[in-house]
């Protein structure tokens, strides 16, 4: 397999706040910072654990302040050059210490990040850190090279124990114990969370623990500010860990700081961490899929884009997880319909059950049910993960409420249900998972949730979502955003699409056939009345066409008796050609493509409005408000151009032309995953979103800066373009 480390070159970067970089830890945990190690986030941290996987985030380990400190020519004991390595930003923009001028080299491969510093002429520390898989557990490694004499290297844990979104202020209930080579500091007792540390060489020579707790105070986290949102903390720290190291130590030797929201560490080498991270992408560690298939031909075909999928696939497990099962409570849902005896199901395991579920993005997010079901397809079917992918099937349909699959969670876990699409892209993923595995048994175990699915759209469910009398779907009323364009602030929403919206439709058309076919064969009654169900929607689908600019309305919104279209462009239409099931003539497909390719089309997706439109905002901006008045009316999202990608495939039937065509769309978004240089944004990742227009020389990332659906549709886009088999029917 390719080799897929990043190596920066900091003299090449321009602000290295604003190049990101993000580690995961398979609960929903993250590590996440900038390259110049200077926090810039209420998020930017080295352990932010997930007590209720996957949500239940904590900031544990905020970082740590670390010194080298060199033996004064002469004199043996005394430690003289105190050298700094960190650096913080402080109230002003004061930024202390000065550590980040010494960075020289920054690094990011399969599960861990390196950062190198120059102490002197040949003095040279590297800090390494990696997450410990499915343990809210932190490992730092560091090595010092080039030692002529004794040095000592002193590190200072800034811990925060607080609710990943909050900010604290100094208050009293912080408390910490230690001893030799380990402390552990206890949180506000309504927090109820401990933070156990410890540093040793070789995992055998202990360091020693000065204890001295004190605050630092009034940390500045400028994204923060941008937002508009607080942004000035202090940080409990315990104490120093301080340990003798000099020339005459063994070369490979390894001073590992540990630190874990879980208690005591258990022994574990770093070395063993990253090779596990690194085993679940590999060549070996993907059991099969197309992904799979295409990196064994990478030795034999080495040209870029081999190591571009490589690195792809390396991101794309970051947003993989365990999710803490659901008991079965025998409430009807589409997975134990009609069932009222709360025995536990295939698709809801007893509390406790290891279950796979998908992380919307990093790092605000948790595992969305819309986000789950669009990015399930590229990064766990494409890739062969089909153990997995039935996993998050089973759990999503456990948690099924009336015919509706939940949009998110918040930190506590509580689900919220307010979304059409997520049940729709539930079908479409489990057909898709028939499809591609050939596993007949374990799509019939999440059947029933597809089924009822259907059955709770036809005759009306929560939220206004119900079948129209023409075959339609309608959902919501003013006050509602149910769609993906979902953004709402204040009682504001700032792209109201209730009504009959096109991709919702589109979904709803296709999905019915898609459910058809997957049955056919078992229950033949069943197929025909979902044909039929179908063909009522494609006898009105015609609504939806705009004549006049040769394109699709976005929605039908009710006006009186009638419904009034909106003709504003749109990038939901291309969803109408992308679909397995398509109700639009050849040439409506073209036309709708080219539309969306001459309004809407950028390097790194889909603008959510055309420029034209007097409501068109370019840049993703300001504070939140503002913010989210942009969010869906011009600024540019790459999950995006998986639809648009797979509407060219199809559209031309996966021609060889069309193939080329759809390499170019995905090449901006490529080197921006896998061949940061010059630009700043995310490392070996995607933003959420990007501006809609270049100022000045490029479009900022934007939103959360690790999104599940915009890496997903590129790795997918990828195994549709070059794998073997033509998927332009069934």
């Amino acid at each position: 397999m390719p080799t897929s480390t990043t190596k920066l070159d900091i003299e090449k970067l321009g602000d290295l706040g604003r190049c990101e970089w993000v580690l995961t830890n398979g609960l929903g945990g993250f590590a996440m910072g900038t390259v110049n190690g200077v926090p810039d986030r209420r998020y930017h941290g080295w352990l932010v654990g997930a007590m209720r996987p996957p949500v239940g985030r904590v900031m544990g380990l905020h970082s740590a302040i670390e010194w080298i400190a060199l033996e004064e020519a002469g004199d043996e004991a005394v430690r003289g050059k105190r050298i700094e390595l960190s650096s913080y930003r402080f109230s002003g923009g004061v930024i202390h210490p000065k550590g980040m001028h010494r960075l020289v080299q920054f690094e990011q491969g399969a599960g861990w990040v390196r950062w190198a510093y120059l102490v002197d002429d040949e003095v040279t520390v590297t800090r390494e850190l990696t997450l410990v898989r499915e343990r809210n557990t932190a490992l730092v490694r560091y090595r010092v090279t080039g030692l002529r004499g004794r040095a000592w290297l002193e590190v200072k844990p800034l811990v925060g124990l607080r609710d990943y979104h909050a900010l604290f202020r100094e208050r009293a209930g912080y408390a910490c114990e230690g001893g030799d080579g380990w402390c552990e500091v206890t949180g506000p007792e309504e927090l109820g969370k401990k933070l156990w540390m410890s540093m040793a060489r070789d995992g055998k020579e202990k360091a020693a623990f000065v204890c001295e707790p004190e605050w630092w105070r009034n940390f500045e986290y400028v994204r923060e500010h941008e937002r508009g949102m607080d942004f000035v903390e202090d940080l409990y720290s315990p104490g120093t860990f301080v340990l003798e190291c000099d020339h005459r130590n063994k070369p490979d030797s390894e001073v590992v700081f540990a630190a874990s929201l879980d208690g005591a560490v258990p022994e574990v080498r770093f070395d063993e961490v990253v090779a596990g991270h690194k085993a679940r992408v590999s060549v070996e560690g993907l059991p099969r899929g197309c992904a799979a298939e295409l990196l064994a031909r990478s030795t034999e075909m080495k040209t870029s884009r081999w190591h571009d999928l490589a690195v792809v696939i390396e991101g794309a497990d970051q947003f993989v997880v365990r999710r803490e099962g659901t008991k079965n409570t025998g409430r009807e849902t589409g997975a134990t319909k009609g069932e009222d005896t709360g025995r536990e199901t295939g698709a809801t395991k007893g509390k406790g059950q290891s279950q796979t579920s998908i992380v919307a993005g990093y790092p605000w997010f948790s595992d969305w049910g819309r986000d789950t079901f669009i990015s399930m397809r590229g990064l766990l079917l494409c890739t062969g993960r089909y153990d997995e992918a039935l996993s998050v099937l089973r759990a999503f349909a456990g948690l099924q409420k009336n015919g509706l699959i939940p949009n998110c969670f918040d930190n506590a876990g509580h689900a919220e249900y307010n979304t059409v699409d997520a049940s729709l892209w539930y079908v479409h993923a489990a057909c898709e998972y028939l499809r591609v595995s050939g596993d007949r048994v374990g799509f019939e175990s999440v059947l029933p949730a597809c089924l009822h699915v259907v059955d709770a759209y036809r005759r009306g469910t929560e939220f206004d979502i119900r079948m129209d009398r023409d075959g339609l779907i309608t959902a919501g009323c003013e006050g509602t955003q149910l769609t993906w364009m979902d953004a709402r602030r204040d009682g504001v929403v700032f792209t109201p699409r209730h009504g009959k919206a096109v991709e919702i439709n589109a979904l709803w058309y296709s999905g019915l056939l898609e459910l058809a076919h997957a049955v056919d064969i078992t229950d033949r009654a069943k197929a025909e009345e979902l044909r039929e169900c179908a063909a009522r929607c494609a006898a009105s689908f015609g609504q939806f066409w705009n004549a006049g600019a040769s394109c699709l309305f976005d929605v039908l919104t009710p006006d009186g008796d009638d419904w009034r279209p909106d003709a504003r462009v749109r990038p939901n239409q291309v969803f109408a050609v992308s679909q397995p099931y398509s109700v639009l003539t050849a040439q409506q497909k073209r036309a709708v493509l080219a539309k969306v390719k001459e309004r809407l089309l950028t390097p790194m997706g889909l603008r959510t409005l055309d420029p034209a439109d007097p409501g068109y905002r370019p840049r993703f901006e300001g504070p939140i408000r503002e913010r989210d008045a942009a969010y869906h009316n011009g600024t540019v999202w790459p999950w995006l151009i998986g639809a648009y990608c797979e509407g060219v495939l199809r559209a031309a039937e996966f021609s060889h032309a069309s193939r080329d065509d759809v390499r170019g769309v995905i090449a901006p978004l490529l080197r921006e995953f896998c061949e940061r240089t010059a630009q700043v944004g995310p490392i070996r990742q995607l933003a959420e979103v990007y501006d809609a227009e270049e100022k000045p020389g490029h479009r900022r990332a934007e939103g959360c800066m690790a999104q599940a659906w915009s890496v997903a549709e590129v790795l997918r886009v990828m195994c549709l373009v070059e794998g073997e088999q033509d998927r332009a029917r069934r």
